[in-house]
């Protein structure tokens, strides 16, 4: 029908009605259903009337409800928004979830709070099923400016979510997704977050090609001063920079990664920047700095009730410990992380790769129980990247061969061997393979650590390829070569500092040599100046040695809600807030 047309029909349908109502008038009817007779003085009928009181009340009733249902989100918001700020996770968590609940008409609303949410899960380790609470279909949202930062949140908390539950191979193809919704709506700050963070995912899976890629097309000094995007792009070309080698260049662009993070006064990016820069310092053979930068962050992520974020920097400094061959000490921490209750996929793979070598070496069963959860093998697998799988199946292959198995440590160490291309943080791999792998895998094993000492800043990597060399030529019965190798090896890890790997070496140039023994510390020396009661030294001495609240009360035949009270007055009379900063103390 002609638009013409159409226009006149309404006009006349319009000029009917009013027709109606005047001639219903004029024969004293209702003017709204011209049926019924009216008094004189009113123009519609009592139930024509009572309809109209009605629908007024109910169109107060549903403004007053909408009033006070974004008064209520923007209380519990607030009230979240005070909680975060306090550290207290769980209690933010609970009050975002109230008010995203509140907010499902509301579509800006909606994924605002969904980011915050994920926030929360991600601090407090329980974003592994945050595809429940983003249930926003991100293909079908477009991202028009009044939206499209809350579709880069929410995004970047679901590739936060995809990442903690070992899920990583997943996130690029959301962040391609993402990237081509931002490209048509030539949003160029989404568009410059997807680019980062598909370049972050890509060198994780060692894609570094594909990363390189999307890094290079971005200009640095075409870079919003917005202090996140900046931290995330020096974060990113930090760690490319270890990856190839260039020490310098990486501490340069992870430190102004820090400045950023400090700038925004964002506690986990803060966490994370430090977490990266240890882990580069540690692989290009800075252990001192790792160490410290550890500790730092291990401060920061306490202070800030990042539970499970505690939990896994503590198995990340362990593992320094343990390279500086202080075995008690780090025994201590992987006991500590190992209380963590329901810990998230990314805390039970650390436990299983440090926490096995760890308890192996101190003949702790008990421990090693507690650390060889074998979903940690599945999770790491899953993720599909090679810097995970590789540490993880090397230390399931230690305990395979401790129990009795070595036919599965033979066989995950294959299979991990068919997904790594180069060793780019940690070197086990290719040391559990010469130890408990098949001989036909020794060579491909040995390219691996070889392909990443033609590296720059390549010393951690040459040491373990001297070695690996020393350990080939033992089951080869070549004595002569096992200890030309061996001596080298052990040159090359004294001046690394990296103390439990010379000692090693130094086993393979005298079998004779003593059996490694854990350094052990007088706890008791230690506590003597805080005048403690005997009970209270003895709870001290057990919680340093690692046990957990329930164990001690095991151990010593109390209530846990007694050892609680002793560990208040200890930490109070030491004036420390925890029992990590009770183990550094002795660490000191």
């Amino acid at each position: 029908m002609p638009l013409s047309k159409a226009s006149n029909l309404r006009r006349s349908a319009g000029e009917y009605k009013l027709e109606r109502r005047r001639r219903a008038a004029a024969d004293g009817l209702c003017r709204t259903c011209c049926a019924v007779h009216v008094p004189s003085g009113r123009s519609t009928c009592q139930k024509c009337s009572s309809d109209a009181s009605a629908r007024s009340a109910r169109r107060r009733r549903a403004s007053r409800t909408k009033c006070e249902t974004e008064r209520g989100v923007a209380a519990l918001e607030d009230l979240g928004d005070s909680y975060s700020s306090d550290g207290d996770h769980r209690a933010a968590m609970n009050n975002y979830q109230r008010a995203f609940a509140l907010t499902s008409e509301d579509g800006s609303a909606h994924m605002r709070l969904a980011f915050k949410v994920g926030r929360e899960a991600v601090h407090r380790g329980v974003a592994s099923s945050a595809d429940d609470w983003f249930n926003i279909p991100l293909a079908a949202t477009p991202p028009v400016p009044t939206t499209a930062v809350h579709v880069a949140q929410l995004h970047m908390q679901r590739i936060r979510a995809l990442w903690a539950s070992s899920r990583t191979s997943e996130v690029v193809a959301l962040s391609e997704r993402l990237l081509e919704l931002a490209a048509a709506a030539n949003n160029t700050q989404l568009v410059l977050s997807m680019q980062l963070s598909l370049a972050t995912v890509l060198h994780l899976l060692s894609r570094h090609d594909e990363a390189e890629r999307y890094l290079g097309a971005i200009d640095v000094r075409t870079l919003p001063q917005d202090h996140k995007i900046r931290c995330m792009y020096e974060r990113v070309r930090g760690f490319v920079y270890a990856t190839s080698g260039n020490a310098a260049m990486a501490f340069a662009s992870l430190a102004r990664a820090l400045h950023h993070a400090e700038q925004d006064h964002d506690t986990y990016a803060r966490v994370s920047v430090l977490i990266t820069t240890a882990m580069c310092a540690c692989s290009l053979g800075d252990i001192e700095l790792a160490a410290e930068l550890f500790l730092k962050a291990l401060g920061i992520a306490r202070d800030d009730n990042q539970v499970w974020n505690v939990a896994y920097i503590a198995l990340e400094y362990a593992r320094v410990l343990s390279r500086r061959g202080d075995w008690h000490m780090a025994h201590a921490y992987v006991n500590q992380a190992a209380t963590l209750e329901n810990p998230p996929p990314v805390v039970l793979e650390a436990l299983a790769e440090i926490g096995i070598p760890i308890a192996i070496h101190c003949d702790d069963e008990h421990l090693l129980r507690r650390c060889a959860n074998e979903a940690a093998l599945t999770f790491a697998f899953r993720s599909g990247e090679p810097p995970r799988i590789g540490p993880v199946a090397s230390s399931f292959a230690r305990y395979f061969h401790k129990v009795g198995q070595p036919q599965r440590a033979r066989s995950v160490l294959a299979k991990a061997l068919e997904s790594v291309t180069v060793a780019d943080q940690h070197f086990d791999l290719p040391l559990a393979v010469v130890e408990f792998g098949e001989t036909q895998s020794f060579a491909r094993a040995r390219e691996v650590l070889r392909a990443r000492t033609l590296l720059p800043n390549a010393a951690v990597a040459v040491a373990h390829l001297h070695y690996f060399d020393a350990l080939v030529f033992r089951r080869d019965g070549n004595v002569e070569g096992c200890l030309r190798e061996a001596a080298t090896a052990m040159t090359c890890f004294e001046r690394l500092r990296w103390t439990s790997h010379e000692k090693a070496a130094a086993r393979l140039c005298d079998p004779a040599t003593s059996s490694p023994r854990v350094k052990t510390v007088d706890a008791s020396s230690a506590l003597a100046p805080f005048g403690l009661s005997e009970r209270q030294r003895n709870v001290a001495e057990l919680v340093i040695a690692g046990l957990s609240n329930s164990e001690v009360a095991e151990r010593l035949s109390i209530s846990t809600r007694t050892v609680e009270s002793h560990m208040t007055a200890i930490l109070r009379r030491a004036g420390l807030r925890s029992r990590y900063q009770l183990l550094e103390m002795l660490h000191r």
